[in-house]
């Protein structure tokens, strides 16, 4: 017993020792950073508003709801056109395959003034004139006009579910203002918040008949019948991975000729790819050359926050440089990145026998750019080295955030957009490409909702133990 005793006490003292060592060997003062956290990428909350249509056909997981704009205008697009290449009636035919690629089980809605649901068997008929025709009178007609905002109220039914809409996207000023705007951004709100993303696919289509509503400079509206392409557009809203889904689906399948015109863009709350201390892509080579100083060492910690230990003069330039396409989500952007920054100091160089780290009041140590291809932090450019004690040691820290998502979607979209008032213009060209109606500032509109619920994002953490040569 007396020997097991004496074993015990060897052997926590043992342990005891290597944990003095370790923590000597770090060489860092306390820290309280986040490195890796990553609850604002993967948020998904349940979804509480329901809309009635949709939430009394859905029992099963991963369903999938299409919505079919109804209105008068989309019925060019199921017409020939001769000479002209028909997308739109090759994609809503291979919609059901797409759709089942996503989620368990379809549901078929058509809209206008109101959501009506449509059999399964009935869904071919999207592709012929008479879906978008009505013999009713006028009044009691669903193709009167396109409440785009219906559709994204359901959007809100289902957590699990992955919804997507076929419409024109054909909005007057007059529904982009006031309580009709806020039926459209409201809903919205709660999808981005919920961590759903919506992805808007632009599809160039022969076209052959009348476009409605089209406002006049001194009021009212006209018609016109002579465009032979218009795009039309699929809005997907759910999770990045369903919408990347049917994204890959619908360019294998049919945007594969040079002249097919085919735009896409990522709307989300959500455009960092991931969190680059917890999958460790952080590596020695992200910081140029540094490998070569002087008793240079890597490392992870454990809290997945890579060092690099060096000796270094005065002179030495560090960039460390972040790939923009292990970041950003493709298809969305980020407009704006910040740094945050901690730098402490000790006059003691070795490591086992630093007791105590200072910490400075330096700020805008480093400078951020954005390039083409590359995130590039450069490191002591606004407080450079000169201005440190040299025959020191200096633990610095930065950590990079995504502030605020871009404006790619708007620019993607530009070249097929048109105001309200250069309308009537525009049509006086007799074009037979067709633009669609005020597009970029709906795009631009659904941007800011997506910057409304953005909350900034770590990206990446690291630090600097540098001996600083007198």
């Amino acid at each position: 017993m007396m020997y097991l005793k004496k074993y015990f006490i060897v052997v926590f003292f043992f342990v005891l020792l290597i944990e003095t060592i370790n923590a000597k060997e770090i060489c860092q003062p306390d820290l309280n950073l986040e490195t890796n956290s990553e609850d604002k990428l993967k948020s998904n909350p349940a979804d509480k508003n329901v809309e009635d249509k949709t939430k009394s056909s859905s029992t099963d997981k991963n369903p999938v709801f299409v919505f079919f704009d109804g209105s008068l205008s989309m019925q060019g697009y199921v017409k020939d056109q001769l000479g002209q290449k028909n997308l739109y009636r090759d994609v809503i035919d291979d919609l059901q395959q797409i759709s089942e690629n996503v989620g368990k089980k379809t549901f078929y809605h058509r809209f206008g003034s109101k959501i009506e649901p449509i059999k399964e068997n009935e869904i071919a008929k999207a592709t012929k004139p008479d879906f978008y025709a009505c013999s009713e009178s006028q009044a009691e007609c669903n193709n009167q006009e396109t409440r785009l905002e219906l559709a994204f109220k359901a959007a809100n039914a289902n957590k699990d579910a992955t919804y997507i809409i076929v419409t024109d996207l054909f909005l007057s000023n007059k529904q982009l203002v006031g309580s009709t705007l806020g039926s459209i951004t409201n809903p919205l709100k709660t999808i981005l918040k919920n961590g759903k993303s919506i992805g808007i696919f632009g599809i160039m289509s022969s076209f052959n008949g009348n476009i409605y509503d089209i406002p006049k400079k001194n009021g009212g509206t006209f018609q016109y019948n002579q465009a032979k392409k218009r795009p039309f557009y699929i809005i997907v809203i759910g999770d990045q991975k369903n919408i990347n889904q049917i994204r890959k689906n619908l360019e294998e399948q049919h945007f594969i000729d040079a002249e097919d015109q085919y735009k896409f863009t990522l709307i989300t709350s959500s455009p960092v790819l991931q969190n680059l201390n917890k999958n460790k892509i952080i590596t020695a080579d992200s910081i140029v050359g540094i490998s070569k100083s002087e008793n240079f060492k890597f490392e992870y910690t454990g809290n997945n926050l890579p060092v690099y230990k060096f000796d270094t003069n005065s002179d030495k330039k560090i960039e460390f440089k972040i790939k923009l396409s292990e970041i950003i989500v493709p298809g969305s952007s980020i407009d704006q990145y910040i740094l945050k920054e901690n730098l402490w100091s000790s006059s003691e160089t070795r490591c086992e026998k630093i007791n105590d780290w200072k910490k400075t009041k330096y700020k805008d140590i480093s400078i951020l750019q954005a390039n083409e291809n590359d995130l590039v932090i450069n490191l002591f450019k606004g407080v450079p080295l000169k201005k440190l004690f040299g025959g020191m040691r200096h633990f610095y820290t930065v950590s990079v955030y995504a502030n605020q998502t871009g404006n790619l979607s708007e620019e993607t979209f530009k070249d097929w957009s048109i105001r309200d008032s250069d309308a009537e213009e525009f049509t006086d060209q007799s074009p037979v490409e067709f633009k669609t109606l005020n597009l970029t500032k709906i795009i631009k509109i659904l941007t800011s909702v997506a910057n409304e619920t953005f909350e900034p994002t770590l990206i990446a953490t690291i630090a600097l133990n540098m001996k600083l040569e007198k």
